[in-house]
């Protein structure tokens, strides 16, 4: 398939993000890690394992095709009539058969030729194992998709909190020399009032923030398979983009397995055609002699022979039902290309917002920038009596609602980037 919107994502992440390790007692976690784990600990794998074991208990079954096949069978029956001579023969007596007649048998067949019907039918059930390992691929594979969504959800919570104390910090300094300032008489009770109710706001939103980085850590942790969401998610590089130049996902072996085994079947019609040929042996005892009824008595019998079957006229029905495995076939190829046209369109998207949020982390530094300036420049003017404390903590507020602003549309691009990762590379 070719894509010319389409990119290879290429990055080369330090060692120290390949491998877990401590920082503090805390484990530290990369996206590529956690898409790993949410892969691994999938229980989708097992079914592959059951496709193995299933495909080896149909192939044990299509070799007992080869066996002689076995039946017992009784019957025991009353008629109203039974056949007999309407004249007597005074030379013998004729024996009479009986209206309760009484049989129990015995059926061998063994076939001789079949038309080969067995190599299709182990074919089918090799594409039929083959079919099942390539669809948990394709549903695990999507997988990658949901790891990233539940990553950069409790990442952006965490670089949400991260800036939300380094506010409370600043809060915290700012109250002390507002209390030293008190205690000296040069400032009002009231402006150290008015930091510690913004300092509560601070908290009030640090443990909010708190909560739901605790509900998607707990969501990660169980698509991953942990026990603990005591964790530090690392904020991955920006990386480099270049194009593929070809690219195949798992959904694409679905679809050439599902026409693989429709064109199977379409070739095993013709086996419809071929004659086959048994021996057969029925053998047993019965009440007449079912072969003799001169014999009335419990008497055993048996029968051998050769028996064929040919079909050599349907009136068509073989070449429709072809006509119509075609059709299926078709449809799959349409299902293919939808697919493809689904995803590229999702991958043009993830580039495009890729582009849209890293063109605003431009504006957001100079926001950012501005913003901390006219603070800085705010405190002055607070300590000289220009500025009252409630003007100088809405623009503090509005400095941290641009620093995490900024931190949005910084882990917004990192997020478009890893879904195209998740959607295109093995990373």
């Amino acid at each position: 398939m070719s894509l010319t919107c389409i990119m290879k994502f290429s990055i080369f992440l330090p060692a120290m993000l390949l491998l877990s390790v401590s920082v503090h007692g805390t484990d530290s976690l990369s996206i590529m890690q956690c898409r790993e784990a949410v892969l691994r600990n999938n229980p989708l794998q097992s079914k592959k394992g059951h496709a193995d074991a299933i495909s080896a208990l149909q192939h044990r079954n299509i070799a007992t095709n080869s066996l002689p096949r076995i039946q017992l069978g009784a019957q025991a029956s009353w008629q109203s009539e039974v056949f007999g001579f309407p004249i007597e023969n005074p030379v013998f007596n004729i024996p009479e058969v009986p209206k309760d007649q009484y049989k129990a048998t015995i059926d061998i067949s063994q076939r001789l030729w079949d038309g080969g019907s067995d190599r299709p039918q182990r074919r089918q059930r090799e594409l039929e194992r083959d079919l099942a390992i390539a669809q948990v691929d394709a549903d695990v594979f999507s997988l990658r998709e949901t790891a990233t969504d539940l990553f950069f959800r409790a990442l952006l919570l965490q670089e949400s909190e991260a800036v939300q104390l380094a506010a409370q910090k600043d809060l915290e300094t700012r109250l002390k020399q507002t209390e030293a300032a008190v205690a000296e008489g040069t400032a009002l009770r009231t402006a150290a009032d008015q930091i510690r109710i913004q300092l509560l706001k601070t908290e009030q939103q640090i443990a909010a923030t708190r909560a739901d980085k605790q509900s998607a850590l707990l969501m990660l942790a169980r698509w991953m398979g942990r026990d603990d969401t005591d964790v530090v998610l690392i904020v991955p590089d920006e990386g480099t983009l270049t194009p593929y130049a070809a690219m195949t996902r798992p959904e694409h072996a679905v679809f050439t397995l599902q026409q693989r085994s429709l064109q199977n079947n379409k070739e095993a019609l013709t086996l419809r055609t071929h004659p086959r040929l048994d021996a057969f042996l029925q053998g047993g005892f019965g009440r007449p002699n079912p072969f003799n009824f001169f014999e009335t008595g419990f008497e055993p019998f048996a029968m051998i022979g050769l028996r064929a079957t040919w079909a050599p006229f349907d009136w068509g029905t073989r070449k429709r039902e072809a006509q119509v495995i075609d059709l299926q076939i078709k449809n799959i190829e349409a299902q293919r290309h939808f697919f493809d046209l689904k995803l590229d369109a999702t991958s043009v998207k993830d580039l495009e917002d890729r582009k849209k949020w890293q063109a605003q982390l431009a504006q957001d530094d100079a926001i950012v920038s501005l913003q901390a300036d006219i603070v800085k420049r705010s405190e002055a003017q607070v300590n000289n009596g220009i500025m009252t404390m409630t003007d100088y903590l809405s623009q503090v507020n509005l400095l941290t609602q641009a620093q995490l602003a900024r931190k949005t549309h910084q882990l917004q691009a990192l997020h478009a980037q890893e879904m195209w990762v998740a959607k295109w590379s093995n990373q």
